[in-house]
């Protein structure tokens, strides 16, 4: 499915079809995402128009003496200019008289900025993008779309500047949650036609569509503020949900999800595998759950008042959004690999799926990972025994390594812990079927190893 924007338009010419020229084919509609549409469906390709009004459109006196208005519409906003407290509670059912509302597939409402008839708005560029990133979030946990475009062809620069911003910020929230995918499968464009001025009397060149690029890094936006599993960013979700009491919920459950999220991020960053199989990540529906408690928080902020702030805290909100993207695109990871919790692990498995040209590092760009994996477990398990090695000492029984591997502490030390990617002395146990080794941690010491990780 394809998706388009557009900034709304209201002027004097708004009603009035204009000739375009599209993909070598006139067309004869009233904004260009109408043609964009009407071509995606004469190729048999479903496609949806959303048109994205600045809520001062229609606060506009001069319309009121226009002749070409449909007369629902100036009443409208006569009512609205009468009246424009109760509109900037829900402007929604105004905007449901604007004739593009009626043949777009959908359309949304966001906050202006300046001076309208003698009304201040005191919304911020970054408000603007949260309402257009929330609504494509939105629309695409309710029916993935594989193509987006952002037609840029109509709307005053900020609002232009915020969809076009918006559009990254999802392009990046998508890229997160697909490192799994070796194909690109979202596609975003810019498009934009020539300038809508006189004479209208002619074709307007729809210009190409121009790809929309962006990189996703394998990093987590925000750090734990307490080296607890349990409570690595219950202070981070109090800043997101406040202290309301009914949230106390959603703030917990925004706590577990950033904490787990990192910890799962940690254990792949420093090279950890055997955590990977010991303890149990969220499934995708519960991240998206997380995803629905943020985008709600923002809406309802940003819709409580379409005149004024919220202040909202962009790169607070943004980085929930990117935290729990990563997090998901982690699990996908995972479950691509067939990794998930259990009781032990082969060393086989391991070597098998994170060694090599297919392995799982590969997919977060974590290349220098794989070497140094492989040195940690022939130095550990594989080294002949003349050169030290263990293996032909391991039995069928589970031990500790170091009851074969000596060492000066019988304590966990977080620095060997990460410098051996996990294989600690003091909290693996090993043991041997036939020619195969099994690993797996010792419970004891599972607390532990969730404090190394939540503070590296």
């Amino acid at each position: 499915m394809k998706l388009i924007y557009q900034i709304g338009r209201l002027d004097a010419k708004s009603f009035e079809n204009i000739n375009f020229f599209y993909k070598d084919k006139e067309y004869s509609a009233q904004l260009s995402s109408f043609v964009l549409k009407e071509h995606f469906e004469e190729n048999k390709e479903k496609s949806k128009v959303i048109l994205i009004y600045p809520v001062s459109l229609l606060i506009n006196k001069s319309f009121l003496n226009n002749t070409q208005f449909p007369e629902v519409l100036k009443n409208t906003i006569n009512n609205i200019l009468t009246n424009p407290e109760n509109y900037f509670v829900n402007p929604r059912k105004y905007f449901m008289e604007h004739p593009h509302s009626k043949i777009a597939d959908d359309f949304i409402i966001i906050h202006s900025i300046g001076q309208y008839e003698g009304i201040n708005f005191f919304a911020t560029l970054e408000d603007l993008i949260l309402e257009i990133f929330i609504d494509l979030v939105s629309r695409y946990q309710k029916e993935p779309f594989s193509e987006l475009y952002l037609d840029i062809s109509s709307g005053h620069n900020i609002y232009v500047s915020a969809l076009l911003e918006a559009g990254r910020l999802f392009f990046t929230f998508y890229k997160l949650q697909n490192f799994h995918s070796k194909n690109d499968d979202l596609q975003v464009y810019i498009t934009f036609s020539d300038p809508i001025l006189p004479p209208y009397d002619r074709k307007f060149m729809i210009r190409e569509k121009f790809p929309l690029k962006v990189k996703a890094f394998f990093h987590y936006p925000e750090t734990p503020h307490n080296n607890s599993l349990n409570d690595g960013y219950g202070a981070f979700a109090k800043l997101l949900t406040g202290e309301a009491k009914e949230l106390r919920k959603k703030k917990n459950l925004l706590n577990e999800l950033f904490s787990y999220g990192y910890f799962f991020y940690s254990a792949i960053k420093n090279n950890t595998p055997l955590v990977l199989y010991t303890w149990e990540y969220h499934p995708e529906e519960k991240i998206e759950e997380g995803i629905s408690v943020i985008s709600t928080l923002v809406k309802d902020r940003l819709t409580a008042n379409y005149q004024t702030t919220p202040n909202l805290d962009f790169n607070l909100f943004s980085s929930a959004f990117l935290m729990l993207s990563l997090y998901k695109g982690i699990v996908r990871v995972l479950q691509t690999y067939n990794i998930f919790k259990k009781e032990e692990v082969s060393l086989t498995e391991i070597k098998s799926k994170f060694l090599g040209n297919d392995s799982l590092y590969r997919c977060f760009g974590l290349i220098q990972n794989i070497p140094y994996l492989s040195h940690e477990i022939n130095n550990t398990f594989e080294k002949e025994p003349e050169r030290g090695g263990i293996n032909h000492l391991i039995t069928e029984d589970y031990k500790l390594l170091r009851e074969f591997i000596k060492g000066e502490s019988d304590k966990i030390n977080d620095r060997n812990f990460l410098a051996h990617c996990g294989f600690e002395r003091n909290c693996v146990y090993v043991r041997k079927n036939e020619e195969t080794l099994f690993i797996k941690y010792n419970k004891t010491e599972l607390q532990k190893i969730e404090e190394i990780l939540i503070k590296n």
